[in-house]
């Protein structure tokens, strides 16, 4: 395929080496591609950093130890990209992230509070709990974004722990404490208050199941109970619907190894797409981002499960949105999203085949391209299987990614440094 024919639309770059176009309205397959491969199996010399350096559209990124950060951050500057570095590992050198910025009616505060509940990792054995502590969640979400401006450095996770802290009642013969006298009040200046009426649902509980609740959906909030983390979500810095208006790179900087910050890694790529969708909704022409979006989730089984994903990936082609899903086995997403991993599969016309060792992703690989179960699972190192709907499967000698920079004539930011070394 000429490249030059696709300057207009863009390509994508697969493990053969070979360009692919992303004018999804000509191939007539969607641009989401399903990658599986074991540790060490080179998923993100081969695949990520050759799309990523393609400079196609903005791209949200995965950056597990911020290390595509360090070396390719300066090179896409250098093209014309507004570089964000998000950084869950390193909070206080990260751009500022608010998602309480974009909580504008009750479906939004549902969504973020549904995502805060179902994502924190903290279960109830009794799902009372956790459905309880959602609506008192819902109403201190409603009740800051009521009651306090952009401005005024109120609407934040963290004056939402202050105000649990001081929500427990200490007398089981009175329902009136610090939080309900905020509630009354506010209800008082807000007539019809959806903050108060969600809160109305739990005040009528007794003072032990009230407390217990509060000391609930505290819980919820103890991966972002941290100096760092309040400092870096008190406002916004990023615009999430900028990233569909201009080309945008965000850095999402993840620990491979610490899961405390799952729910909110989990809350921002759930945000971010949710808010592409519905900006493409309302103020773009045809529905359609002026500038596509690509998403590279690495670890995407585990670290970055976004709710309600399988209903989500069936729609954002026609947004201008694309995925490239990083496992390691099908097991694993078989595991995080139980019967929707299916779904996920269907919905991604490129499937790529790294190699691995998990007896169950080898079976599925090897009815898709007709081999046996003992060949695809000693696959010459280095070789991939590559799937893409209405062709036939091959294997074929992974890209190296030294000679794709050497091709492009590409010096990341850690070879500009040693360069000014030597001149």
């Amino acid at each position: 395929m000429s490249r030059s024919t696709e300057v207009k639309f863009g390509s994508m770059i697969l493990p053969d080496g070979e360009y692919y176009s992303l004018d999804d309205m000509n191939t007539r397959l969607n641009n989401n591609v399903l990658v599986v491969g074991t540790t060490g199996s080179a998923k993100t010399r081969t695949v990520i950093t050759p799309n990523l350096l393609e400079c196609v559209g903005s791209y949200v990124v995965t950056d597990p130890k911020g290390n595509l950060y360090r070396k390719w951050g300066s090179y896409m500057e250098d093209h014309g990209y507004r570089v964000v570095r998000l950084s869950f590992i390193h909070p206080e050198k990260s751009v500022h992230y608010n998602p309480l910025q974009y909580v504008k009616n009750t479906q939004q505060i549902q969504q973020l509070s549904h995502a805060l509940v179902k994502s924190s990792g903290q279960y109830s054995n009794d799902p009372f709990w956790d459905d309880t502590s959602l609506m008192l969640i819902n109403s201190l979400i409603a009740y800051v974004t009521e009651h306090y401006d952009d401005e005024s450095g109120g609407r934040n996770f963290h004056k939402i722990l202050e105000l649990l802290r001081k929500a427990g009642r200490e007398c089981s013969s009175s329902k009136n404490t610090f939080l309900s006298n905020k509630m009354s009040m506010h209800e008082s200046t807000h007539p019809g208050s959806w903050a108060y009426k969600q809160f109305q649902n739990v005040n009528q509980a007794p003072e032990k199941t009230f407390n217990t609740i509060v000391t609930t959906s505290i819980a919820k909030f103890c991966s972002v109970d941290t100096e760092e983390l309040a400092d870096m979500m008190k406002d916004d810095q990023i615009d999430l619907r900028s990233i569909g208006q201009q080309k945008t790179v965000v850095f999402v900087e993840v620990s491979d190894s610490d899961r405390s910050m799952d729910m909110l890694i989990n809350m921002f790529f759930t945000q971010t797409m949710n808010q592409l969708c519905t900006y493409a909704d309302e103020e773009c022409e045809n529905n359609q981002l002026p500038v596509p979006v690509r998403f590279f989730m690495d670890d995407f089984a585990t670290n970055c499960r976004i709710d309600n994903f399988e209903n989500m990936i069936s729609n954002i082609r026609s947004r201008k949105i694309s995925v490239i899903l990083i496992l390691q086995s099908l097991s694993q997403l078989d595991k995080s999203y139980g019967p929707s991993a299916h779904t996920i599969i269907d919905d991604c016309d490129t499937l790529i085949y790294m190699g691995g060792n998990d007896p169950e992703t080898a079976y599925s690989i090897a009815v898709r391209c007709n081999k046996t179960i003992q060949s695809v699972l000693h696959m010459p190192l280095c070789t991939s299987w590559i799937f893409r709907r209405g062709e036939k499967p091959f294997m074929c000698r992974n890209l190296e990614l030294d000679d794709y920079l050497y091709e492009h004539d590409i010096a990341g930011s850690e070879e500009k440094e040693k360069l000014k070394d030597v001149v």
